[in-house]
This record gives C-alpha cells, structure tokens and sequence, in this order.
C-alpha cells in the first residue's frame, strides 16, 4: 500500500469479488427491515446524533446496510441524507452514537480514513479535467509512484483498464474525458471509487443528468457490481428507480429515521407516506380554474435551428405544459420568450402588443418572470445570503431615493420563507448551504415577490424531494388563482399530466401535438416526444 495516500492496490493485485454472485436480499429475506442487525451487516449505524448551532440534523438516527445489497437513503430536502452521507464518510464528525464497518467499531475521522476501511461515494456534481485522459482522472489526487518516486502511468492505466472491464466501458483508459458523454464520465467516476476497493459504494443522484439509455447502463453496472459482493448506498428523488433497483429503502424524516422496509413489500404511497409524516391524497393541487384573456402569444417562432415556427398562445388562470425530450427545443423555447436568445424570425405578443425583448430584463418589465432548469449556474449567485438572492431581481420595490428600506425587504423574506417553508437557519445563511428543494423555492420565491403575470418554470422540480415538489405545484396553482398564465416545462409526463390545462409536445424544434387536460397518457406524451405522425400545428391556440 501507498500510505502516503492510503492507496488500497497493492502492484500485481486483482481487483476482488470478481465473478462471484451473491443471492439479492429480496431472495433470501422478506422479512421486514425493522428487525435487529443481520449477521452480514457491513455497515451498521447507531443512534447517531449530529448538532448544528441552533439545530439538531440528525437524532439518533439508525441505519443498517447489508453486504451485497442495493439500499436506498429516501427524504426530503433537508430530513438528513446528505448529513449522515457527510459522516459515514468521514467529512462530518458526530456528537453521539457509534459506527460499525465489518463488525468492527469505526470512529470515522476524515474522507480518507473512509476510503481505507473501504467506504467511497460518488457525486452528483462530478469534476472532471476535460484535458486529462481517463486514467489520470480515475487517479487525480491518488497517483501511483514506482520505485524512483516518479509516476507510475503504465501500472494506473493497466488498473484502470481493468476496472473498466468490470463495468463493461466502451471507451479505454486513454480516452480524453473531455470527448466522452455525460453518461460516460459517470462510469470514470465509478471506476475511480473502485480503484480504492470499496466494500460500500455511495451513489448520491447518480442520475440527474442522464439520458434514458445511459440510466439503463448505469443499472446494469450496479447490477455487476451487487454481484460482485459490492454494498449500493443509492440516493434519488426517483422512486421508479428506488423500486427497480433497490432491495431495501430507508426513509429519514426531520433527523430522525422514519422507517426501513423491504421493496418489494412496499409501495410508493408508504413511501411518501414515511417522508412527509402524512398520507399524500393529492400529489398534485391542480385546480379548475376560469380562463381569461390571452397574455402571451407566440406566432410561427424560430431560433437558429432550435425552433422552427412554434405557435401557441397562453390565457390568464392557465397551466400550460410543454412536453419533450432532451434536445426538443423547451429550453431554447423559454429562453426567446425571456429575452435570453434572438429569434430568427417570428413573433412574440404579450397583453396583444408585439414584444421584441432585447436581454432578459426587457421581459422582466413586462411582466415575464423565468424559473430557470439549472438554478445553480442560473438562478443563483452561491456567495450571497438567502435574503439576497430572493430579493435582487425587485430590489427596486424596496428602494427609495437610492436607498434600500431594509426594514420592509427583510419582512418580505420572513414571509416568503414562511410560505414556501424553506429549510434555512435564517434569511442570512448563505444560499449555497442550503439543500437543493431550498434553493429551487428560494429562486420560486424570489419571483413571488415582484408583479409578473407570465411565468416559466423550466423543469422546476429536478433533484426535488416529494414534499418540495407539492410546495412547487402549489405556488403554481397559486398563481394561476391570482390571474398569472403558468408555462411548465418538464420532461416528467406525470407531473404535466397531474399539473397542467393543455399539455404541448415538442420535437426536433416543433410542435407536433396538443392535448387537452384528461385526454393524454403518459404513452401519448412519450409516442409524440419521439416524432409521432409529424408536425401538428393547426390545432395549437
């Protein structure tokens, strides 16, 4: 071993479990997962307990994980996950409680320490060196040395060509990562946890950015590896994955462990049930609202080769969804509208005045109000508070002669984290610290606050726990009670079917389809996502 990084290959050492198959925890135990600790616990967590300044994260939390299984960390933004996440791999310490790695006590002290009693995790937010090929990205910052102290190229690229036919790559260890897909730099993330041998491998929202097929890849490779006797730690917001995937769920509520069950004896209504500490009648709030005039009227759009003469209008009191996949054109769609992109041609009419936006804060002051996909890059500036970035776009509502009222701004903010019951220390922590749920109602909020009657909301609930979810779906409805035309964007058909008052399909930059509310299905959504009969645009209002 090189202990000057607490490296875990020895030269000349095969990676271990390969080709073994352990039995899956659904074939040889149904039983509930209450119970006492199994005899084949790898990692077991007791009465856990990790205090904040003014705020306890985690009480006395339980977690048990056994050797060769895919176990799911459920809850909301904000219940706990990323915290105990943080502890059992050595970022965090905990004020009470004990771990057991292997039967054996383990005082996790720091990431490294976890990384040798064989515990890795793997991002959501990968980074990568585009400019480096995938060997010395797979050993950034753990290099192998050979005898004259200089770097050891050949021995990493032969380990990492070996962990990459664990996971059945289609790519090589000289492959420059810049060049491979979002999908592809997930499996480097994946070989590089397992170059350092882990016995558990943590997997936190491996999906977020992936296609379809490279999800069914990624499942595929959690499979090899279950196989392989390596434990899944898997987190997601996702419960069709949760359920496909998983062999046990643990639900955290509030710091506090709401329960762990069997998956295949449970269902999503338990599930959701456990997270937000009640029965969810209704996961989405739609009403049936009356419908005014038009607000905002787009006539034959086009955007470079993103649009292609888009037309549809949208009323007061509306929710309208649009529909598509990756690549469709929604986001180029929203983008026009709010000044952010020129149209090549066509034209935009809001309130039944042309509308020919310059930058976004044209759109801004006529009543546009975007809620964009990417709200880390996008909607929020990471190094300001949450009084600031819920404030900034209207700060003007507050100012007189030049200066800021500071008495009115921050009791708008109280009452705005009150409403959209944002998870926060106060309106002074930064917007960073705060789970992903928080910062989407923070961006949501920030909007609330000023007098819009349009508004975008590109994919709103992406990376957003159930309850977050609901408290997004009610501000929409909110909205359109108030008289605002809502335009929800989504690639989850069961949100726009659940949310929506006519449902738009678009592909390859066009409309090719319109549903009314109740006359679509998921199957439809999907059939004309990826083409349909063509082009339909005569229907469109």
């Amino acid at each position: 071993m090189n202990k000057a990084v607490g490296w875990a290959i020895r030269p000349g050492q095969r990676l271990p479990m390969e080709g073994k198959r352990l039995p899956l925890l659904h074939e040889e135990n149904k039983s509930g997962a209450e119970s006492s600790h199994s005899s084949d616990s790898v990692l077991v967590c007791q009465d856990i307990v990790k205090r904040f300044p003014g705020h306890i994260a985690l009480d006395r939390v339980q977690f048990e994980v056994r050797k060769g299984e895919v176990h799911a960390l459920l809850g909301q933004n904000g219940a706990g996950k990323s915290t105990l996440v943080k502890i059992i791999t050595g970022v965090y310490s905990y004020d009470e409680g004990t771990i057991t790695v292997d039967g054996k006590p383990a005082k996790i002290q720091h990431p490294k320490h976890a990384e040798e009693l064989g515990i890795a995790i793997i991002h959501q937010d990968q980074q990568h060196v585009s400019q480096f090929d995938v060997t010395r990205n797979a050993f950034l910052g753990y290099e192998l040395k050979g005898p004259a102290g200089l770097l050891d190229f050949k021995r990493m690229r032969q380990l990492t060509e070996e962990a990459l036919k664990r996971i059945d790559a289609d790519f090589t260890a000289d492959t420059m990562v810049g060049e491979l897909s979002v999908g592809q730099r997930e499996q480097v993330a994946i070989v590089s946890a397992l170059l350092k041998n882990p016995k558990i491998l943590i997997l936190d929202e491996p999906t977020a950015s992936l296609s379809n097929r490279e999800v069914r890849k990624l499942f595929e490779i959690i499979r090899t590896l279950q196989s392989q006797g390596v434990t899944i730690i898997y987190i997601s917001h996702h419960f069709e994955e949760i359920f496909e995937i998983s062999n046990r769920i643990t639900v955290l509520r509030d710091g506090k462990r709401a329960g762990t069950l069997s998956t295949p004896e449970t269902n999503k209504e338990e599930i959701i049930r456990l997270m937000i500490g009640r029965d969810l009648t209704q996961l989405y709030p739609k009403e049936n609202l009356p419908h005014g005039e038009v607000v905002l009227e787009v006539q034959h759009l086009c955007q470079g080769r993103s649009l292609q003469g888009v037309s549809f209008s949208a009323r007061r009191g509306e929710i309208l969804g649009i529909a598509g996949l990756v690549g469709a054109g929604r986001t180029e769609l929203a983008l026009t509208v709010y000044g952010a992109l020129k149209p090549t041609s066509g034209q935009i009419r809001v309130h039944g005045k042309p509308f020919s936006p310059r930058t976004p804060a044209d759109a801004k002051a006529s009543g546009i109000a975007f809620i964009p996909e990417d709200r880390r890059h996008e909607g929020l500036i990471a190094n300001l508070t949450v009084k600031d970035n819920m404030t900034i776009a209207n700060i003007s509502k507050w100012s007189r002669w030049g200066l800021v009222r500071r008495t009115q701004e921050k009791q708008t903010v109280r009452d705005m984290i009150e409403k959209l019951r944002i998870a926060t220390t106060g309106m002074n922590q930064l917007i960073q610290n705060l789970s992903g749920g928080n910062q989407q109602k923070v961006v949501i909020g920030r909007w609330l606050t000023g007098n819009s009657d349009i508004y975008i909301f590109d994919e709103p609930t992406t990376g957003v726990d159930v309850g977050s979810k609901v408290e997004i779906y009610h501000q929409m409805t909110e909205l359109a009670r108030k008289g605002a035309a809502v335009l929800l964007i989504s690639s989850d058909f069961e949100e726009l079917l659940g949310m929506s008052d006519r449902i738009l399909v678009m592909q390859k930059g066009k409309i090719t389809k319109q549903f009314e509310a109740g006359e679509a299905t998921q199957q439809e959504l999907l059939y004309w996502s990826t083409g349909g009969e063509g082009p339909k645009e005569e229907g469109t209002r």
